[in-house]
């Protein structure tokens, strides 16, 4: 390994992976306490991250109004909707891939590079899709055109992020997160100081872009190289899982700003802009379990203990903390949000309902794609995407402020049964008897 490696995180010598080509080692499992301690960088950098996006849309509503709130949170799910295209499902893959590489010193510079080329190109897309989606919204010509540099800027955060994890870089990126964060707060007061209204999103946007140049994923030469097979079929199947967990709690805010009257809007946002960073404890805590359990036997089974105990934990976790917020609503938005803060407490109290279904439903489908099976994640997650999608058709016409919120939680509830119940479900093997025959990723 070259000294790009951070042998402190490095994790333990581990079995192969389903998918990849070679001789099974036996499987090491991942001590808890580095697992442990990788979490709390990576759920401690996305609080972090979270508190200053709320800060940083809080700052928005109360110095230019409802109506540029609900803009500015409508383009921000926009990035996020887009990242989701392709964007991150490459990093999940990147970490996937880098963190079998790093446990078996294998050369994985052409997967890294295979990966990267396909996020530029990617982001290009994405980034000139955006301008007149958010033209559409807004009517801002500089505001759409920024919009650009938000979604590729979240794009690279998303791909770089979850690519770092899997080289075991956690507190590299749990200190990033903060750092960047701050500088977004540091550039919003700038633009707001000098009156550059229609600038908003730039410095979040180049929060985001410093935060990928630092923890940017790099290839590391071995002695083996890591076979390419399979890489693209996993991040595409990962694009249909991440579309249909993630893609349902943005189209909730898109669908707010397409259908509901702008002061509703800006309720809704600001209701949103709480639900959001929640919403990312689950996201930090599946971009560690993905590399932690890519090197390791089983087929991502429930039925293990050790992952059963995990999920359990986790979403008796999740009780407390979304029950606390949901507790505290009507107290804390109004804090936040003096003119909005009343009406969005419902709105709020509804939305974290389909966050923690949300949120716990992304620890069994980290597990399925760490054991590679990742097409069984976006078949499954599909179906709640359905489902939401169905219900926000039927129910916008006559409630479109909250149609969101209802096919959110029920998609997410769909999913989240499907995710446990193939969760439990014995499936193949993953690593052994199919890594034994020189089987391709799925």
């Amino acid at each position: 390994m070259t000294s790009n490696s951070v042998p402190e995180e490095r994790p333990s010598t581990p079995g192969t992976p389903e998918g990849v080509p070679g001789v099974v080692q036996p499987a090491v499992v991942t001590g808890s306490g580095d697992l442990v301690r990788r979490a709390a960088w990576s759920t401690g950098g996305i609080v972090a991250q979270g508190v200053a996006r709320l800060a940083y849309t809080v700052v928005i509503g109360r110095a230019l109004g409802s109506a540029d709130l609900g803009h500015v949170s409508a383009v921000l799910s926009l990035s996020i909707f887009a990242a989701l295209v392709w964007p991150t499902a490459a990093g999940n893959a990147a970490s996937r891939y880098i963190a079998f590489a790093v446990a078996r010193g294998q050369d994985d510079r052409d997967v890294v590079r295979l990966l990267t080329r396909t996020w530029a190109l990617s982001v290009v897309v994405l980034g000139a899709v955006a301008v007149p989606v958010a033209w559409g919204w807004t009517h801002d010509g500089v505001l759409a055109a920024t919009a650009a540099w938000t979604v590729a800027g979240y794009g690279a955060y998303a791909y770089a992020r979850t690519g770092a994890l899997g080289r075991g870089r956690a507190r590299r990126v749990g200190l990033a997160d903060v750092g960047t964060g701050l500088l977004s707060l540091a550039g919003l007061a700038g633009v707001l100081a000098v009156g550059s209204d229609s600038l908003v999103l730039v410095p979040i946007s180049v929060g985001y872009t410093v935060f990928a140049v630092v923890c940017w994923p790099k290839g590391v030469a071995g002695p083996t190289e890591l076979p390419r097979t399979g890489v693209l079929s996993f991040t595409a199947w990962n694009v249909l899982a991440g579309l249909a967990t993630n893609g349902l709690l943005q189209l909730a805010m898109i669908s707010a700003e397409v259908f509901a009257a702008p002061a509703q809007v800006g309720v809704y946002a600001a209701a949103f802009t709480i639900a959001t960073p929640a919403s990312m404890v689950g996201q930090a805590v599946s971009q560690i379990i993905v590399p932690a359990f890519a090197h390791e036997t089983g087929n991502g089974s429930l039925r293990d203990r050790r992952r059963l105990a995990v999920f359990l934990v986790f979403t008796a976790g999740c009780v407390v903390v979304f029950g606390a917020i949901a507790a505290l609503a009507g107290f804390v938005m109004p804090l936040f949000y003096p003119e909005q803060g009343v009406a969005a407490a419902p709105v709020l109290r509804g939305l974290l309902v389909g966050v923690f279904v949300f949120t716990i439903a992304l620890v069994p489908a980290a597990f399925l794609l760490a054991a590679g099976r990742s097409g069984e994640v976006a078949v499954a997650s599909l179906t709640g995407l359905v489902a939401g999608v169905v219900v926000i058709a039927v129910s916008v016409s006559s409630a479109p402020l909250t149609a969101g919120t209802t096919g959110f939680v029920v998609g997410s509830v769909v999913s989240l049964v499907a995710l446990v119940a193939v969760g439990f479900r014995p499936g193949r093997a993953s690593d052994g008897s199919q890594t034994k025959r020189r089987a391709t990723v799925q």
